[in-house]
This record gives structure tokens, sequence and C-alpha cells, in this order.
């Protein structure tokens, strides 16, 4: 490896797309580089304009006006690509944590977030009134790691959940799925759309038959029957304003739920933040099929009412979320980040008081109950 006066580490060559790829027997794993060679192009520009490259590499607020100030950086191709390997390296001398990689393009980051080089030099030239956005981002981005190891902390905890189950399981009400065609008058497929390839582009901002998800209303109905026959739940059923059913289920024990159903998603509002539709998204790339929408409703109300829901927040200095869901049969999900900007500031100060109230954020079961006739 070379080295440089600019930067205050090694030179490594650029990633690439194989680099990143599982080999099998896999060598010696290879740390990914903090710094990349490549940038002389680069510094050749800068001093010809006035600028000291060093001077650049350590103050990224003033890279960034002498890139704006230059748009021809863009005209020659091996210039544009000196200048992106240099802004990536100048991220890496204010975030010492970040390392260079290739995922579809070469990128510079963390595991909390990446910046790829080539559209962060073109949105320097478009966008140079995003100067102090990108500057807070910088200076935000070693907190936002710091609490991304507390999210995964908590997601590595092991923990032993003593489940309640109801004693006979939920059995799903048969679907009526109808057919689907698309302009052409072709069948369409949902779930397997793609054949395990990649989505064309245009898919992620279509939505096509959203209907399709109208017959989970019966999954609704059965699992919301299915709980208050077997938990000691209160279950409230009304339409709001809009047509959309509304069930409030009011546990003795446990987090309670809201679900708002309609012909194209159900939303689920459980414990004190637990926010999530279902499906998560409608568009035609992500390819959710009724019965896929079925599996998650089923997975979440039951592992709910069965104890396995968990809200930890606020997590570190940004007060983020951490939700877990475990299933009795092992399985389960977690995620984190910010709480659903829709809650206001009291909102988030009561739901803070009151998970600090339960066992590790962990929400107790449902209380069962003798069926009802």
């Amino acid at each position: 490896m070379s080295t440089s006066n600019t930067f205050p580490g090694a030179l490594a060559p650029m990633p690439d797309a194989m680099s990143a790829m599982l080999i099998w027997p896999s060598p010696e794993p290879v740390a990914p580089p903090r710094f990349v060679e490549g940038f002389e192009l680069f510094e050749t520009f800068a001093r010809d304009a006035g600028a000291d490259p060093a001077a650049l590499a350590a103050d990224f607020s003033a890279l960034w006006d002498f890139v704006a100030a230059h748009p021809e950086l863009l005209d020659v191709p091996e210039t544009a690509e000196a200048a992106e390997r240099f802004l990536g390296n100048a991220i890496a001398v204010a975030h010492p944590a970040a390392r260079w990689r290739f995922t579809s393009e070469p990128e510079v980051g963390t595991s909390t977030m990446s910046v790829p080089v080539a559209g962060l030099l073109r949105g320097i030239i478009e966008h140079p009134e995003q100067r102090e956005p990108f500057r807070e981002m910088l200076a935000s981005w070693p907190q936002a790691d710091r609490d991304a190891e507390e999210l995964d902390a908590l997601r590595r905890e092991e923990v032993d959940i003593d489940f309640v189950v109801a004693p006979v399981p939920f059995t799903r009400p048969v679907l009526a799925i109808p057919e689907f065609v698309d302009e052409s008058g072709r069948v369409i497929h949902y779930g397997s759309r793609w054949a395990g390839g990649s989505p064309p582009e245009d898919a992620y901002s279509r939505v096509t038959h959203p209907e399709r998800f109208a017959p989970v209303m019966s999954v609704v109905d059965a699992l919301v029957h299915h709980l208050e026959t077997w938990y000691d739940v209160d279950v409230d059923r009304r339409s709001d304003e809009s047509g959309a059913r509304v069930f409030h289920l009011r546990p003795t024990t446990g987090a309670q739920i809201t679900l708002t159903g309609t012909a194209e998603s159900v939303f689920i509002q459980s414990g004190a933040l637990t926010r999530e539709y279902a499906p998560s998204c409608t568009c035609d790339a992500c390819d959710e099929t009724a019965e896929s929408v079925a599996d998650q409703l089923e997975e979440t109300l039951l592992a709910i009412a069965a104890g396995g829901l968990r809200e930890v927040f606020p997590v570190g200095q940004r007060r983020w979320l951490h939700t877990e869901l475990r299933t009795p049969d092992g399985g389960g999900r977690s995620g984190g980040g910010e709480p659903d900007p829709s809650f206001p500031a009291e909102e988030l100060d009561d739901a803070e008081d009151l998970l600090a109230r339960l066992p590790d954020g962990w929400w107790p079961a449902w209380t069962l109950r003798t069926p009802r006739p």
C-alpha cells in the first residue's frame, strides 16, 4: 500500500464488485480500506486552481465550496472519478470509522449510513445549497453509529419468554382470491412475478390492483374472534368516517391493539409506540399477496397476545425506538429507528414513563379465559 501527504493513512486500491462476493473456500478476510488511491488528478486540479489539497481534505465545508465552484470537474470522466475518490477519502477524515466498499457503485460509510461518491460529486455541483444539511449529517454520524450499536445489542439479547398460547390454534379461513390481469389481459401471478430476479425500476413506483388485499379482512375478522374467544379482552368494532373498519382490542393484561382495515391495507397500532402496515408496501416491486399479508397479521397479533412484544424507548441520545416481536415457535423480527413522527412530544414522554415500568420493555401476555359458548 502507498501513502499520501494529503490523507492520514495508507492508500488501497478501490474495492470492486468481486471483492464483495463470497468466495468458498474463503481467503483471509481483508479489512475494507479507509482511504483509496487514484485521486491525484483532483489534487493537480486543485493546485492549478490555487487551492491546497491537504487543507481541503481536512475541512469538508471548504472542500464542498471548492467543488461547487468548479462544475467543470464533471467534464472529464477521469478528473470526475479522481474528485469522487478525494471526496470519499475526505468523508473518512471527517468520520474515521467510515470505510470504502462497492455495492452497485463505490461508496464510503459505516453500517449506519453510506454515501455513493459519484452521486455526492454531482449533488454538490447541482445543489450547493445542501452544504449545511450535509455538514450536520457528518457531525451527527458518530452518534448515529453509537445509537445503532445500542440497537444491535438489544437485538442480540437472548431472553426466555413465558408465552401464553391459546389451547386451540388459530385456523385461517380460506381466502377467496380473485384473478387479476395486466393491461394486455394476461393473468398476473402476484408473489412470483419476478421469478427470483430483480423487478424493473419502474415497478417501485407503480401500484396495480391494490384491491387484491381486500380478502385479508376475512382473516382480520377471524383473528379478532379467535383472540376474544381465548383471551380476556374487550373488543370494540366500528367504522370510521372513511368507511374503514376499526377494531380496538383492550386486554386485561398486556399490550392493546387497534386495527384499521381497508380494502388495501391494515394499520396495526399496539403497545405504546408500535406502528406498522400490512402490507408494509403495496408497490409492484414488492409483489406482496393477500396470503403474505395474512401471514404478517397472524404472526403479529398472535405474538403480541402471547407476550412476545418488546418496546424500548428511548435508545441512545437520538431517542430511537427499538421494537421486537418474538413468536412461540422461535421466530420473530425486530426494528429500530425514530418513532413515528406523528407522535407529539407529550405522547413520547408518556410512552417513556410507561415502558420504563415494563421488564426490559417486554409487554406481558394476555390472560387466558374460559372460551365463550
